[in-house]
């Protein structure tokens, strides 16, 4: 009903000039309804009972429809010159198939079990599963880094098979430690840069600063950026603090430099930066990002005007031929 009400409150025309025929058209038909009684033309013809007993009788308002085709045809055919044009109300437009890489810090950081009595991997791991089954139109890669970066999973549909392969990653995949943020960004974006889609989306979790890699993170974002991925950061972890691990002993340093890196990866890609420090904050992260995404695909499309006067031609054509076809069968005069 609020559509109907935009679409009459916006109704215009083009030439609204042309509206000027319709009366002259009511005046004609005026006239000659008047000067009809005046001087009615007839036949006289013998046994009129009998044509009415079969059948050939025409009730008189019925009689009355081919002048009203013919009139309302003339009325289309004005309105139509006069160019009338209707808003058309914004609707949804969507967008599916996307192209996102997950990167996973499988340094042994990661087992750090701070998250209510899970590590960070796990709880990472865990809200990727989810995430990942709620994008069933997207492509979806998985590449795991530490000192280095390893494409666990190309971009796939088959998210049965991801979703065990990312069951199957556990930290220590690589064996050397470091966390190389710059590099799992260079190992995404070269996997994202030959995708044919429009939208390609790199989420990086980790729980450290970048500490080893020939490439920093802010220049691998840049690279990123110029192929058009855009990348989503997560840090997980305690704010202000990370774990390093050396010679199989964990120690607690401060993280601060390692979330301005992040935050300066996502800025520059234009994405966002995450912190979570529980699993439902992590899970909270992957829904926002996926709420991101659906947002960013998903928008109302501007406000239209559509033409009417193609449907009023041919509207006034189907009762031309209606007019002409009845006139010369049920409803013909003589004279």
């Amino acid at each position: 009903m609020d559509e109907l009400r935009v679409l009459v409150s916006g109704l215009g025309f083009a030439n609204p000039w042309w509206l000027l025929l319709l009366p002259l058209l009511a005046a004609i038909e005026g006239g000659k309804r008047l000067a009809g009684r005046k001087r009615r033309p007839g036949v006289l013809f013998p046994g009129v009972g009998r044509l009415r007993r079969e059948g050939l009788a025409v009730h008189p308002f019925m009689s009355m429809l081919p002048d009203a085709l013919r009139w309302a045809a003339l009325a289309a055919g004005v309105l139509a010159l006069a160019g009338p044009r209707a808003p058309v109300p914004p609707s949804m437009l969507s967008s599916s198939g996307i192209d996102i890489m997950l990167a996973l810090d499988v340094s042994e950081s990661m087992r750090q079990q701070d998250f209510d009595g899970k590590s960070r991997f796990d709880a990472a791991r865990d809200a990727a599963r989810e995430f990942v089954k709620k994008r069933n139109a997207d492509r979806i890669g998985l590449l795991v880094f530490s000192s280095g970066g390893f494409t666990r999973c190309p971009l796939t549909l088959d998210h049965e098979v991801l979703v065990r392969l990312i069951d199957t990653t556990e930290p220590g995949f690589i064996q050397e430690q470091g966390t190389a943020i710059g590099t799992a960004v260079l190992t995404a974006t070269n996997r994202l840069k030959a995708s044919e889609s429009k939208e390609k989306v790199l989420v990086l979790i980790t729980d450290g600063e970048s500490n080893t890699g020939e490439v920093g993170p802010a220049t691998a974002a840049m690279l990123a950026a110029r192929n058009g991925v855009r990348i989503y950061t997560v840090f997980a972890g305690r704010q202000g603090t990370a774990v390093r691990v050396e010679n199989s002993a964990a120690t607690t340093t401060p993280s601060r430099q390692g979330r301005e890196e992040l935050v300066e990866v996502s800025r520059v890609s234009g994405g966002r930066m995450f912190a979570a420090d529980d699993p439902v904050g992590m899970d909270r992260t992957f829904r926002d990002i996926d709420r991101l995404e659906k947002k960013r695909l998903q928008g109302r499309r501007p406000p239209r005007t559509a033409e009417l006067y193609p449907w009023l031609l041919m509207a006034a054509g189907v009762m031309l031929v209606l007019d002409t076809a009845l006139s010369s069968t049920r409803f013909v005069r003589i004279p």
